[in-house]
């Protein structure tokens, strides 16, 4: 962090960091979404007996759901870090 604090770009450098990690985020959702809900487990299920093809997209939905629950927790900590990092550096 001290290496930050003498970098006089290293404010820019931050901001553009944590820019980037939260479009990062939404595209990862928008993404994730739109290829999750093209998905016809009907038909799969229908053409693979004993196959819960279903059961699958919709494990995998959840474990997406809780990723990106957590992921703009981690967004709103990264962005807190960068906030109290400017802020020491301008008190101190």
């Amino acid at each position: 962090m001290r290496n930050l604090l003498r970098n006089k770009d290293a404010d820019v450098r931050m901001i553009g960091a944590v820019v980037g990690i939260l479009i990062t985020l939404i595209i990862a959702v928008l993404v994730f979404y739109n290829i999750a809900g093209s998905i016809d487990t009907t038909s799969i299920d229908a053409e693979l007996t004993g196959t819960p093809a279903a059961n699958a997209t919709d494990d995998t939905l959840d474990q997406a759901a809780t990723f990106f629950q957590i992921a703009p927790i981690i967004a709103i900590v990264v962005v807190a870090v960068v906030i109290l990092g400017y802020v020491g550096k301008i008190g101190g």
